[in-house]
C-alpha cells in the first residue's frame, strides 16, 4: 500500500488532531440533531428512554471533544488580510485589521476621511514565520465615508454600480496604479521588519 504524504498543514501533530476533532465535532453535533429529531417522533416511554441514554452519550462525547480541542495550541495563521485605504491624490493609508473590519461592520469611523470617496484595497496574504510573503488575492472597492466618518455603502459607487450593471467598470476605477501599488507593498514589506 502506497503511503502518501500528508499535505503541508498536517505535519504538525496538532494541526492534524484539530482536524479530528473538527471533523469529529462536526458529525457528532449532526448526530446529536437528528437523535433529537428522531426521539421527538417516538410514542413510547421505553423508546424516547433509550434514545435519551443514546444522547447523554453523545452529549458526553461532545464535550470531551471540545475540551481536547481547548487544550490543543493555538492554530498558527498561515494568511493574513492587510488593508489600505486609496485617496484622490494617491496617498496609501494602511488600515490596521481590527480597524477594517470594525468599518465595514459600521462599528468604526475613519473621521479624517469623513465626506470623501476613497478605494478600499484589501491584500490577502501568505505568511512565513508569522510575517509577509506573497500576496495571494487582491480586493480593490469604492467606498464613501458619511459625514460622520462611518462607510457609506450605501452611496459607495461599487454598490450603485452593481445595481445598474457596471461593476466591473467600478471595480476597475478603484484598482491601483504602479506608484500606489508599490507603495502597499513598501508598507507591507515594512511590516516584516
Amino acid at each position: 500500500m502506497d503511503k502518501h504524504a500528508a499535505p503541508p498543514q498536517l505535519e504538525h501533530p496538532a494541526a492534524a488532531e484539530r482536524l479530528r476533532l473538527e471533523g469529529a465535532l462536526e458529525l457528532l453535533d449532526l448526530l446529536h440533531e437528528e437523535l433529537l429529531l428522531r426521539r421527538d417522533q417516538v410514542r413510547d416511554a421505553s423508546g424516547r428512554e433509550v434514545f435519551d441514554e443514546v444522547i447523554t452519550q453523545v452529549d458526553a462525547l461532545l464535550v470531551e471533544y471540545r475540551r481536547r480541542r481547548a487544550a490543543l495550541p493555538p492554530a498558527s495563521a498561515r494568511h493574513a488580510s492587510y488593508a489600505f485605504l486609496l485617496d484622490e491624490a494617491g496617498e496609501v493609508h494602511p488600515l490596521p485589521h481590527q480597524v477594517y473590519v470594525a468599518l465595514v461592520r459600521g462599528e468604526a469611523a475613519v473621521p479624517q476621511f469623513a465626506g470623501r470617496t476613497l478605494r478600499l484595497a484589501e491584500w490577502y496574504v501568505r505568511l512565513h514565520d508569522e510575517e509577509p510573503e506573497a500576496v495571494v488575492n487582491e480586493t480593490y472597492v469604492p467606498i464613501r465615508i458619511g459625514p460622520e466618518g462611518h462607510a457609506d455603502w450605501s452611496a459607495s459607487s461599487a454598490l450603485d454600480a452593481c445595481r445598474h450593471g457596471s461593476q466591473k467598470a467600478a471595480e476597475n476605477a478603484a484598482l491601483p496604479n504602479a506608484m500606489e501599488r508599490e507603495r502597499m507593498r513598501d508598507l507591507l514589506l515594512r511590516v516584516r521588519t
